[in-house]
């Protein structure tokens, strides 16, 4: 699954790219353009955000704002993660369940898109897709602190340098010189 949603996402991006160019090359070359680019880059655009959502998620490579529970001691930090990573889930399920109503009503309206003759209900279905995957990622990163084997939501202790006994230390453990030292 892991490459399927890298394959995705460099699919939906190459796909954004090779659409621009092209759309950019007919206007400005032979003054003419693709009716329905703008909109299906729209689409593309969405499904790439929504998958690279739990993308980030998966690699811990997201924004994580975690300088104070750094500081915590190790039952703390994870007490603190494991409730940051219950909140995030919360939030992605509310976003998974609000998203299939809307595709559903949608899908019982039966309007195509704007530009693009497809019924905008499957072009819409990148939000269930996209916070179903989501949900799946925080559930994991959930399980994964639950049993230890992860201690934060960030990258930090994945950059953590080894000691010379091959173990992994957290950076800001470090002792750091104090500036006024001379």
């Amino acid at each position: 699954m892991d490459r399927v949603e890298e394959g995705l996402m460099a699919l939906l991006l190459a796909s954004m790219t090779l659409l621009t160019t092209l759309q950019v090359l007919l206007r400005y070359v032979f003054n003419t353009g693709i009716i329905w680019s703008l909109e299906a880059t729209t689409y593309l655009f969405a499904w790439l955000v929504l998958v690279g959502l739990s993308y980030g998620v998966r690699s811990r490579s997201h924004i994580a704002v975690d300088l104070l529970v750094r500081r915590l001691a190790g039952r703390d930090r994870r007490v603190v993660a494991l409730l940051a990573t219950l909140v995030c889930l919360a939030y992605s399920v509310m976003m998974l369940s609000g998203a299939v109503l809307f595709v559903w009503g949608l899908y019982k309206m039966g309007h195509d898109a704007r530009d693009i003759p497809v019924p905008k209900w499957l072009l819409t279905a990148m939000l269930p897709i996209g916070f179903g995957l989501l949900t799946l990622r925080f559930t994991e990163l959930g399980i994964q602190i639950w049993r230890g084997s992860i201690r934060s939501l960030g990258m930090s202790e994945l950059n953590a340098p080894e000691l010379s006994n091959g173990e992994r230390r957290d950076p800001e453990q470090a002792v750091m010189p104090d500036r006024n030292e001379k």
